[in-house]
Order: structure tokens, then sequence, then C-alpha cells
């Protein structure tokens, strides 16, 4: 074995304790984790970063000549939007995409009433909004969805005001470990729409990047903070997107 202060031995001994922390939170999802020191985040996430992209890459080896053997192909949307000039692409997706599918599925995991509240005013919005569709009131009612607005913002000032301060309820901490390996496995099922082949359940195996990524940004989110998961997820895709690009350039026929 390499030992931990030799050259390769040092990195491969915090490679290892990343692991085993992440592993033991990942046994038992806790949603009140072991305290770090302020002064040792930025490196603890880093590692972390450089064993996420260490597992994906393993994936990763795996998944790309099975894509091509198996004639599996990035979606429609997915060819369109890497046809759109780099700066708009990056854009889209290093910086706007990751924002918003953190805000959706990991900021709020931490289970502060005062986070859980915004989240519930997303889904709000996204149930008025569908069903204002639904019924033709989006088209034949200028005032519905700005009354829709209003009673979400109100709702949300209102629960904001009541519950800043709310420590995390009970109830929520008893089902963390259902939320946290929830949102992980939604995070990741969602993404088998950026795949294109014959048979979908086909296409199951091709979202593990992302099932590994929504564990370990959740992980991250819990013990680090929210802004740790949002880093994360926005390094991970400026290391995703320009390594597609590289294929896209040497294989267009994955297009």
């Amino acid at each position: 074995m390499f030992r931990p202060n030799s050259t390769i031995g040092w990195p491969i001994h915090h490679l290892q304790r990343v692991a085993r922390d992440l592993l033991a939170f990942l046994r038992a999802p806790t949603v009140h984790p072991q305290h770090i020191a302020r002064a040792n985040k930025a490196s603890e996430l880093a590692w972390l970063f450089v064993l996420n992209c260490i597992i994906v890459a393993i994936i990763a080896a795996v998944l790309f000549p099975l894509m091509f053997a198996f004639g599996v192909e990035m979606s429609g949307d997915m060819a369109e939007m890497f046809k759109r000039p780099v700066w708009q692409l990056m854009l889209f997706v290093v910086v706007v995409g990751p924002i918003m599918e953190e805000l959706m599925f990991r900021t709020w995991i931490s289970g502060q009433p005062r986070l859980l509240v915004p989240f519930g005013g997303m889904l709000a919005w996204i149930g008025g909004s569908y069903a204002l569709s639904e019924f033709g009131l989006a088209e034949t009612s200028p005032t519905a969805v700005p009354i829709l607005v209003a009673i979400i913002a109100a709702g949300i000032l209102a629960g904001l005001i009541g519950f800043w301060k709310r420590p995390v309820p009970r109830w929520y901490a008893r089902i963390f470990p259902a939320i946290f390996w929830g949102q992980a496995l939604l995070f990741g099922f969602i993404h088998v729409f950026n795949y294109a082949g014959d048979n979908p359940i086909a296409l199951l195996p091709f979202v593990l990047p992302q099932m590994v990524g929504g564990l370990i940004w959740g992980y991250a989110r819990i013990r680090f903070g929210w802004w740790s998961s949002i880093a994360m997820h926005m390094a991970y895709n400026l290391i995703a997107t320009s390594g597609l690009l590289y294929v896209l350039l040497t294989r267009p026929e994955v297009l």
C-alpha cells in the first residue's frame, strides 16, 4: 500500500477518507450530519468532487462503448441544444441548468421550513399553471396567471415569516432517508429523456452518472451547505459538456 505521506499515497488517503464518510452517510442518511470546520469545507468539497469525477469516469468508460454498440443517441432536444453557439450552450448547461435543478431537487432537502416553503410554492406553481392550461383559463382569462402568481407569492411570504426560525420537523428527520434516496433516483430518471433509442428500458443504465450525482451532490448539500451542490453541479457540467463537445467534434454521427 502507498504511504499517506508519499506523492501518490497522500491523495489516495484523502480520497479513501472522503469515500468512507460518503458511504457511511449513504447507508444511513441523516439531516443532522457531523459538523465540519469552516476552514476545511473548501478542501473537503474539492476532494469529494474529485471522487465524483473518478466514479463517473469509470462508469463512462463502460457506457460509452455500449452507447455506440447499441445505437443509443442524444435525444432531439439535446441534439438541438448542442447545435447552439458555444456561449449559449455553456450558459444553459453550466449555469442556468445546475441552478434550476439544484433548487428543484436538493436545496430544500435540509428540511428547514424556510426552504420547504419556497419548494412548496414551486410545486404550487407547476400544479396551478398546469391546471390553468388544462381548463383553458391561461388563454381565455388574462388575469388568471397574475392571480395565481399573487396567491403563491403571498403564501410563500406568509410561510417565510411564520417558519423562518423553525427547526427541522421531527417527522421530516424520520423520513429523510427516503427523501434523500428519492431525490437522487428521480433526478437520475428524468435524464433518461436526454437519450434516444429503440428500447426505453435499455436507456436506464445511461443515467447512472446522474444518479451518482444526485447522491453525491445531495450529500454535499447536507454536509457543506446549499452552495456546495450548486458549485459541484456546475463544475461537473462544465467538464461533461466540454467532453461531449470534443466527442461531437470527433464523432459527429452521435447527433
